[in-house]
Formats: C-alpha cells, structure tokens, sequence
C-alpha cells in the first residue's frame, strides 16, 4: 500500500497551483526535483512489498518509512501550495500589492517550506541507501504519472444486468417460496420464522429477498427491517424500527425514552398486520431486550410475524413464541454452479470467450471446492471473471487451499485483493472497513471520501465521480460488496453492504497494511500490527466511549460513529473528518488549522458552531451538515474548490458571492425555519451556480416562477427536487424545465394543471415524483415521455380519470400511484405499455385488484400488481 501512497502523492503534485507562479520560482524547482525523487522511489516498491509481505521486518521498516516520506511530501508541497492559493484570493490594497511582491510573512513562510523540502529530500536519499543495501530491485515498469487513460479497458460496472441481478437469490428458490408461504398463511397468532446458517450461507440476501417480495408487502400492512449483529442495543434497534414504520421527526425519536419508543410502538401495531425482519441475531435474549420495558410488539391475532436470521439454532430456539426453524442447507454441486457461472462466465460476455468449454469444465471443479458456500462462490466467480483465461483458473485450481469456511473465505479473498493490479482500487477496497459491520453505505458519501484521500485517479475526459462509479461497480462485479439499492435515473449504484465476513478480512488486512485502524468501546483497538512500527494514517472510531481520541499528529482521516461525547485533537494534516450520530467539543478550535480538509461530514451531530475561519479552508470538496443544526457563515462560499453542499438550518444566502464554477450538488434540508430560505436572496444566490447538476430545496410561496427562470442557466443540471410548493394554477411550460433533467420531483401542496402536457416533453427524464395535483383529469399523449422508467404520483385526491396514448412511455417499468381517492379504474393504457413490470397501488380505494379488468389484464402480462391498504 506504500505503492498506493507515491501514487497517490506523484498524481496529486501535477494538479497543484504551485506550478503556475513565478512568486514561488525558489520552491517550485525544489518540488520538481521532489517530484522526480519520488518517482525513482515508486519504481522500488513493488519488491519491496513483496518482501515485507514475506516476513522480512526490515523491509517492513523501509515501506513504513517510504510511505511517511511520501505523504510529508505531499504536505510541504500543498503547504507551498496554499500560500499561492491564499494569494490569489486577497483583495485591496494589499491584495495587490502582494501580487507583484513578496511581504515579509511571505517570505518567512517560504523559507520554512524551503527548509522542510530539503528536510523530507534527505529522508529519501537515505530511503535509496537502504533499499540498495536490502537489495531491494529496480522494477522497470512504466511508473503511472497519476492519470488514467481515457478509455477503461475491463468490462466496468453492471451495466449489462438488469436491476434485480442485485437482489436474485440464485440456487435459493424452493426456501424462498417456502418462508414467504409461512409469512402468509401459516397461522394467526404472532410467531416467528427463523433462518439459520452459518456465515456466508445467504441468510441476509434470502431474508432480503422475502422482505421486499410483493407477497410479503401486499399482505402486511406494516414492515420494518433492522440489523442487530454482535454488539447491538435494544433502545436504539426499537428507535429504528420506530423511524421505519411512524411519521415522526428522527431528532424527535432520538430524544424518547426507551419505554416511550416501546409503548408508542406497541399502540401503532395494535391495529396493524406487521412484518418485523431481525437480521444477524447473536444472542438469545435479544427478543427480550428488545421487550424488557414493555411488551413492544402485541399479538393481534392477525397473522403478524417476525422474521429472523442467525448463525446460532439455539438462538433461533430461545423465543418463547410459535416458531419455525429453517436451516439454510449448503447449495448442491447444481446449485453451486449456477450461482459461480452466473458471477464468472456472465450471459453477456459469452459470444466473446473463444474456449468457453473448457472454462465450464475447469469452473464445475472450482465451484465444487466451494463446498457449497454462496459468498465464497460469488467471490471466486468475481475474482476469476476478471481473468477469463484457461491458464488463471488453472493455476487457481491447482494451488486450492484446503482449509474450508472462515479460512477458506479469507484466502479467495486475499487472492482476489491481490489480482487488483490498480493500486487505487486496493485503497477503495480497504476503505469499506471504516465503516461498522451492517452500515448501508451511500455510495455519495464513499465516492467523497475516496476523492478526498487522492484515491481516485485524474481521467482525461472524465469526472473524477464518474471514475469512482466505475470503481464501485467493479468490485461489485467481483463480488466484495452487496448491492442494496441503485439510482433509476442512472443506473448507477446508490448504496452498498459489506458482508460480515469480507469486514472483517478489510479490517484485519487495513490494520496489518497500517492503512487504517478500526477502535470500537468493547474490542477497542482492531487487529495485530505486523510490526510496531507500522503507523496508521487513517482512524475510524466505532460507537467508542472514550472522552478524547487518540490520534498520531500525522493522521489524514478521523471517522467516527456513535461518539457520546468526544473532544476533537487538533490535526493539522487531515483530509477527510466524517462524523455520524455524535456530539462533539470544541469543533471550531479543532478544525481551524486543517488547511489540508478536502471532506467534511457532521452527519445527526450535536454542538457542532461553523467557525468563520472555515473560509480559510481551501482545498475543501465537500461539506454535509445533514440533520446538524449549525449556522453557517457567509466566509464558507470564499472556498472556490467547494462541489458538494449539504446544508440544514441556519443558512443565510449571502448579498455577493463569487461565481461557483466547481459546485456540483446543492441540498438544503426543510426545516422549521423555512421563511429564511427560498426567498428572493435564495434565488439571486442559486443563479450564480451554473455549474450544479443536482438541486435539492425547499420553496416558498410565490418562489417558484423565480426559480424556473434561473433554470435557464443551469445547463448540466439532472436531478431536481423542490419541496413545500404552494398551491398555484398554472404549472410550468417544458421549455422551463432543465432540458437534460433525468429526475424530477415535486412535492406540491396543490396545483390545478394538469402537469403531463408539459413534463411528458423532457426527453432525457427518466424518474418523475409528483404531489398534490388537484384536477379532475389527467392525459398523456401519444410518444410522451420517450425515456420515464419510473413515475410515481402522490395525493392526486380529485383525480378521477386518467388517459394514456398508444406509444406514451414506452419504458416505463415501475409506477406507483397513492392517495387516488376518486378514480374507480386504471387507465387501459397501461396495458399498451410493454415494459411495465410493477403497479403499487396505496390509498386508492375504489379500485380493486382482481375486480379491475385493467389490472387483471396486466397480471397475465406478468406485471406484479401490489395493492397496500
């Protein structure tokens, strides 16, 4: 991973403004021969971690010292850096005059990065005596200069799979039919059905499988799904399942009582048919936590169940209630092979494999060593569909381990780390163990996080996002992540899993590489270090009790979850600070001196103030203070490298702003406070952003025909939400609307036109959302929407009658229709378009599935239509 490190360091000296100044001219021929002495020093790196990961402690010495130098250079040559930064942003009088000259301070702080340049310049001079005398060899490959070609040439992504390849449960089929059948019918009185197995086994992605079935959803009213693994807490799981199934403010339900949570629980499900899904269940008394203040879950006598999975038959035994016990079986040699073929040798990449025989042949033998273990079969089929040649799977079956499950697992995946020739991939990889066991993690916010830490290469004609997509999806493909949920408008994964089992691999393999260190309150520090001298640049802190944290002065990332109260070091070096769940001290003295932050994420945090100097903080990408209450000072938008904004309260737009030309995405959470938001500040304030492609916000009354005309200057804007409209007449012309705009959603309070003859010209829109239309009819005409995917509709009270033209969206899959209290029949148009696969209807009382000729038509045509009273 020192390897990674250079890289990382060589790629990121080429995007530096320092060398576009001649006011730096002493320092900027000092970072070029920095520059070169580092790539000399990457060109060792391969042997030497060959060696290192062979046992040899001094080599392990060497690499540790390598990746030290590396990153210290990286911060004398951004500290140079900054200084250009700083001087290009100052205005008046001394603004100008220290663009034609040097002042003193100017002057002093050159020396000093003049004096560490040649500092960190001898550490690699002695870096070269050492790896000569360990013998370490010169490897002559090209070194990368930290681009990345234009084109990719593996077969990137999922985009040749459909949707639900994500969710599949391959060689599961006949358990699954038989759980959904004892969800809904076996019984009236509250029970449970448990699956057992151990893990890896497809416990979780069975359980998942059932959960979102439309069986499942058409016959409770109710679901909640929460993952309770090892170390869990009965208040907190009872809060969750509290926020999935009540209308109710989060921040509301994190201040109740546990006894509260239960009772109010308890009152909702009284006059409901429910689904509770408990997944990852270690102990036996977790039913009984989870009931100790008061009984949470009452038996109606109506057919509710609870659905749990586990690793212990003990545990699945343990609840005093009707149960059924479903011991998961290892997958048969037929089974095992269609879910190793279906991740190595896809469908879509058959025509183009020239001994495709031969590779089945070799592959039935691999997939038999699997002994029927479906993560470690995705895993192997992942790793060996990256190497689709007779010679790799040979080599692969011929050097097998024979150890089997834990083990066996750990060695596919080591073999399949290792196959990553991309050095920046291995970094995303091991980065996933920042984050606790069972987080679903929003891609979003990894691809940030990734971006921050330099992880993700320069591409010619591509965003750096869009690159990190691509490295999403490829380890998607291999395997090493699960798909939770992917984006309709883009087709690009939205959020992500890690299985318990790859974590902990993550974990383990990160603390050894000294690439991060994993601290939670009960096992505290994770993993062994190989050698003592192995330094961690990265911390993540798991639901820790501890009042301080611990951190070398050195560190580049400090993330967090679940922190009770915690006083943040001053580090001076770091790059990314993500922090969840957490109340936080002295913040605004912490973070003042963190010239270097490209990421910062206050996610649900408390006691959290902006300081003014946070203006002073210009390498900085993202900042997200989703759901933590701060106001933010008008210095924040000095920042010209800002791309991703995720703001709650307490945000003022300022009079004057300079242009934003690399904002990206721009959200601004509803709050109490709306008066203070979309007014026309707001408007004046978003229409320098002419560069967004996402917008999220809220409007005010008499606001919306305002923010309409700024559309105008927003040419790469895709996605668009804009809530709390207030009642108006006259809706939108499609000429108003962002022409490239692929999802759209309004939430309304009522609007009187109806909106399709507008909305249906969008040619690129892929995702509408829309409520509160307040008329009586409704028309699509014929070749609307050429390309809408999904289209849902809320509140559409008065709407009685809905008529839809031959060839109108014809690729529509998904639609969802809730709150239509006067319509008594689908439209037959629906039965025109051919890729319709799913109708959800809720709150639509006057039709009847069954009864309505319509629906009964698109059943036979294989459409699942899910009726929720």
């Amino acid at each position: 991973m020192a390897e990674s490190a250079v890289r990382t360091v060589i790629g990121s000296v080429g995007n530096l403004a320092v060398h576009e100044t001649k006011f730096l001219c002493g320092v900027t021929v000092e970072v070029a021969f920095l520059k070169d002495e580092l790539m000399r020093l990457q060109a060792y790196l391969k042997d030497a971690d060959n060696k290192w990961r062979s046992g040899n402690a001094r080599v392990a010495i060497l690499v540790t010292q390598i990746r030290t130098a590396a990153y210290e250079a990286q911060n004398v040559i951004e500290s140079a850096d900054y200084m250009e930064k700083r001087r290009r942003l100052k205005k008046g009088f001394m603004g100008a005059v220290s663009r034609y000259a040097c002042l003193p301070s100017d002057l002093a702080n050159l020396h000093k990065i003049g004096v560490e340049i040649q500092r960190v310049r001898r550490k690699l001079s002695e870096i070269f005596q050492s790896a000569d005398h360990l013998r370490i060899d010169l490897d002559n490959t090209v070194v990368v200069s930290g681009q990345v070609e234009d084109e990719f040439p593996q077969v990137w992504g999922l985009r040749h799979q459909n949707y639900e390849d994500d969710v599949v449960v391959v060689g599961f089929m006949d358990e699954y039919k038989e759980i959904t059948d004892k969800l809904v019918h076996e019984g009236q009185i509250l029970s449970v059905v448990s699956i057992v197995a151990m893990g890896g086994a497809g416990k979780t992605t069975l359980a998942r499988k059932v959960y979102t079935s439309s069986r499942v959803k058409q016959h409770f009213n109710t679901v909640a799904w929460v993952t309770v693994s090892q170390k869990f807490n009965g208040a907190d799981l009872l809060k969750e399942i509290m926020k999935q199934i009540i209308e109710e403010k989060d921040e509301l339900i994190d201040q109740m009582q546990e006894y509260e949570v239960g009772k109010k629980i308890n009152g909702f499900l009284l006059e409901r048919r429910y689904l509770v899904v408990l997944d990852d269940v270690w102990e036996e008394d977790t039913w009984d936590q989870l009931n100790r203040t008061i009984k949470a879950f009452p038996d109606t006598n109506n057919g509710s169940k609870v659905l749990l999975t586990t690793r212990k038959e003990k545990v699945a035994n343990h609840i005093e209630m009707p149960t059924h016990v479903h011991v998961l079986k290892e997958l048969d040699q037929a089974k095992s092979w269609e879910l190793f073929s279906s991740k190595a040798i896809p469908t879509y990449r058959r025509s183009v494999i020239g001994d495709v025989s031969e590779l089945e042949q070799l592959g039935r033998l691999l997939a038999r060593k699997c002994d029927g273990l479906p993560l470690a079969l995705a895993v192997l089929g992942g790793y060996l569909s990256k190497n689709l040649n007779l010679e790799a799977w040979s080599e692969t079956l011929s050097c097998w381990p024979s150890t089997r499950n834990t083990q066996l697992m750990h060695n596919i995946l080591a073999r399949s780390y290792k196959d990553m020739t991309d050095h920046y991939l291995r970094s995303c990889f091991l980065y996933l163990a920042s984050f606790p066991e069972d987080f679903r993690i929003d891609v979003s916010v990894l691809i940030a996080l990734w971006i921050a830490e330099d992880f993700i290469p320069q591409a010619p004609k591509h965003e750096q996002e869009e690159t990190a997509r691509k490295y999403v999806a490829e380890l998607a493909q291999r395997s090493l992540l699960q798909v939770t949920r992917r984006s309709m408008a883009h087709g690009w994964i939205e959020q992500i899993g890690v299985h318990d089992i790859l974590r902990d691999w993550c974990v383990e393999e990160a603390r050894q590489d000294g690439f991060l260190d994993v601290i939670d309150k009960i096992s505290g520090q994770v993993g062994v270090a190989l050698t003592d001298m192995m330094i961690s640049y990265r911390s993540s802190y798991q639901d820790y009790s501890g009042q301080n944290l611990q951190a070398t002065p050195n560190l580049r990332a400090l993330i967090g979850f679940q922190l009770p109260s915690i006083s943040l070091p001053k580090l001076r070096f770091l790059r990314v600070l993500h922090i969840q769940n957490s109340r936080l001290r002295d913040f605004s003295s912490a973070i003042a001196g963190c010239i270097h932050l490209r990421c910062l994420r206050l996610i649900s945090c408390e006691d959290v103030t902006l300081p003014s100097s946070i203006g002073k903080l210009l390498y900085l990408q993202t900042i997200d203070m989703t759901d933590t209450h701060s106001l933010v000072p008008k210095s924040m938008w000095d920042i010209p490298s800002l791309r991703h904004v995720y703001l709650c309260d307490g945000f003022s737009p300022p009079s004057s702003v300079q242009q934003q030309k690399e904002l990206r995405t721009f959200r601004l959470k509803d709050s109490l406070a709306r008066s203070k938001f979309c007014n026309l500040d707001m408007v004046r304030f978003l229409g320098q952003m002419t560069e967004l492609t996402t917008l999220s916000l809220v409007i005010l009354p008499n606001m919306l025909a305002e923010m309409m005309n700024i559309f105008a200057n927003m040419p790469r804007l895709v996605d668009v939400e804009l809530y709390k409209l207030s009642a108006f007449d006259k809706f939108p012309e499609s000429h108003q609307f962002p022409q490239n705009i692929r999802s759209l959603c309004l939430y309304a309070n009522a609007f009187k036109q109806d909106p399709m003859p507008a909305l249906e010209n969008l040619q690129c829109l892929v995702v509408l959302k829309l409520e509160g239309y307040s008329g009586r009819i409704m028309s699509c005409s014929a070749r609307g929407f050429p390309r809408l995917q999904n289209l849902e509709l809320f509140s559409f009270s008065y709407t009685e009658e809905w008529t839809i033209e031959v060839t109108t969206m014809p690729k529509l899959s998904h639609l969802i229709l809730e709150g239509f209290h006067k319509m008594r029949k689908l439209p037959e148009g629906l039965l025109q378009i051919p890729s319709l696969n799913h109708l959800e209807l809720e709150d639509v009382p006057l039709i009847s599935v069954g009864h309505d000729s319509t629906s009964k038509e698109l059943q036979k045509k294989g459409c699942e239509v899910t009726l929720i009273k």
